[in-house]
């Protein structure tokens, strides 16, 4: 049926955005996942740190290219048809991954070609999923639309850590990389039953209205004021917690005497205590996003850093438990205030862009952990991992451009004419 082009009041969100961050989830895991299972199976198929550095670097670079054409295809064909795109790609190669492990090996020169092409596309679905939300929500109802895409950035972290153990112990290297190819086909059904959308509309009150500067018109959001800052604090946040992931196998199995079950609880427990905190970010994001990130920032390096003084699992579960609460809101904090500067029309290029950065930065750290891993101790690496991420929130502190507000939401709700709603 069609909506009316007035709805008035509605406090919740629809069933198509609902859809959207369940697509996203998929999505998400599905990259999660597969990161999760090469980084704890480099050791065992004797690839060396520089090996690891090498795949963690083929995995993510295509990406920087890949979230500026694939940014750039979201406003030109629309969200919908690059999220089906995305999907449909992702499963393919996926797929051929899973079933070249079949006899439980894998070729490292194999692998990072598949990474590498399932890498190119993976930020269309980030873009698509985030330039959805001005389609299918008015702007009193995206921070929430925001916080619950949010816990498809960390619900992986949950679901990927607490089932990789079981599955590489009980099916194997083969069907355990099947999972990811696995999600994207549910990624593609997902897109193929969304709703279409209207275009984002400018006017005042309509679909993507927000309040853009006037240094907007001429279609770059990187010149509006707070944007470029927002974005390179998470550049170097994520940069710097790069090493972090490389680091964390090894001092699992070295410094905490644990296996992979130990590994998955202890990034099980960092997704629980994000998931419990994402719903603060629509509180969190009506003052400074970009003072309350760097903030986020510089406390996470300060929690997280006691974990390498210790040696046994169970404390450093609770330390990743409260670290995961610190990092959980950051996400919606920052796409949130993304979309109220920036105009509708241009969502596409900037959150692939933005994605291309953020896939690159942290991989970048890691593939450097990796290196590192070859010359000091996984400790020594987690402990600079975090007290650089520290730094990054501080420095980023200092500049102006990161104090902007947020914009007003309080426009009247309004769904585009052309929009069906899903599943009525």
């Amino acid at each position: 049926m069609t909506v009316p082009s007035q709805v008035s009041g509605r406090t919740r969100l629809r069933p198509a955005m609902r859809a959207v961050a369940g697509a996203w989830m998929l999505s998400a895991s599905a990259d999660v996942f597969l990161v999760f299972a090469l980084l704890w199976l480099a050791e065992p198929q004797g690839w060396s740190g520089a090996q690891t550095a090498l795949l963690i670097l083929a995995t993510r670079l295509p990406v920087l290219l890949g979230g500026v054409v694939g940014g750039r295809a979201v406003d030109r064909f629309g969200p919908r048809a690059m999220l089906l795109v995305d999907g449909c790609f992702r499963t393919v190669v996926l797929g051929v991954l899973a079933v070249s492990a079949r006899d439980e090996s894998l070729d490292l020169l194999l692998v990072v070609v598949l990474t590498a092409l399932a890498g190119f596309t993976e930020p269309m679905s980030y873009a698509a999923a985030r330039t959805l939300v001005v389609r299918y929500e008015p702007p009193h109802l995206r921070a929430r639309a925001n916080a619950l895409l949010a816990l498809g950035d960390q619900l992986p972290l949950v679901l990927s850590a607490a089932f990789l153990g079981a599955a590489l112990t009980t099916f194997g290297i083969g069907v355990t990389l099947a999972v990811p190819a696995v999600l994207m086909l549910g990624v593609a059904v997902i897109a193929v039953l969304l709703p279409r959308t209207a275009p984002p509309s400018a006017a005042p009150g309509g679909a993507g209205s927000s309040a853009v500067p006037h240094d907007a018109a001429d279609g770059s959001p990187w010149r509006i004021p707070g944007v470029k800052a927002l974005v390179a604090l998470s550049a170097a946040y994520y940069a710097a917690y790069g090493p972090f992931e490389p680091a964390l196998p090894p001092f699992v199995r070295d410094d905490l005497g644990g296996g992979a079950d130990a590994f998955g609880l202890i990034w099980t427990m960092f997704g629980i205590g994000a998931i419990a905190t994402v719903p603060l970010a629509p509180r969190l994001s009506r003052w400074r996003p970009g003072v309350v990130n760097a903030i986020g920032a510089a406390t996470w390096g300060v929690v997280t850093l006691p974990l390498v003084l210790l040696d046994s699992v169970p404390p450093a579960a609770v330390v990743m438990l409260l670290s995961g609460a610190v990092w959980g809101p950051y996400a919606a904090i920052e796409t949130t205030a993304l979309q109220q500067w920036s105009p509708p029309a241009r969502h596409g290029r900037l959150f692939g862009t933005q994605r291309a950065l953020l896939a690159t930065a942290s991989p970048f750290g890691a593939a450097l952990g990796a290196l590192a891993l070859d010359v000091a101790e996984p400790a020594v690496v987690l402990a600079v991992s975090t007290l650089a991420c520290s730094a990054a929130g501080l420095i980023t502190l200092t500049r102006p451009g990161i104090r902007r507000r947020a914009e007003p939401t309080s426009l009247a709700p309004r769904v585009p004419d052309a929009e069906r709603d899903w599943g009525t």
